[in-house]
């Protein structure tokens, strides 16, 4: 069976390089997925998951945005930011978290540093309910 050889980097390093069977990523329009053979794109990612599957495992990263390039069986993900287990605590994310909450209370609705915060907020509850689910 073919497999997709997937890379995700950001600007600092290598995050990832593995075959896998399928891809599926937080495109700005909704989720989309990935399998060998897929016609060649490029999307524009938005705050979410990235799930990399491969022999019935499954790994997920946190992205805060970025992009996917497609062709000839390799998925390229170029991220800003990536988060996993490796470099975040559950006590990083909940403080985070706990203050972009109190900076929002000060912002006004329908304005860019509202927004910029709303989507820092989400990135963190998608780090806290994703990499550290089920832990107390």
């Amino acid at each position: 069976m073919e497999k997709i050889n997937c890379t995700i980097v950001t600007p600092e390093k290598l995050i990832v390089s593995k075959e896998v069977d399928q891809v599926i990523a937080p495109g700005v329009v909704g989720e989309f997925g990935i399998l060998p053979n897929h016609v060649p794109f490029i999307s524009i990612l938005d705050v979410g998951v990235v799930k990399l599957f491969y022999d019935n495992l499954q790994d997920k990263y946190v992205v805060a945005g970025g992009y996917l390039e497609f062709d000839n069986n390799a998925a390229n993900i170029l991220c800003d930011e990536v988060f996993t287990k490796d470099n975040i605590t559950k006590e990083e994310a909940n403080k985070a978290l706990r203050e972009l909450e109190s900076k929002l209370k000060e912002e006004k609705p329908n304005t860019p540093e509202y927004e910029n915060i709303n989507k820092d907020l989400l990135k963190y509850k998608y780090i806290l309910n994703v990499l550290f689910e089920g832990e107390k």
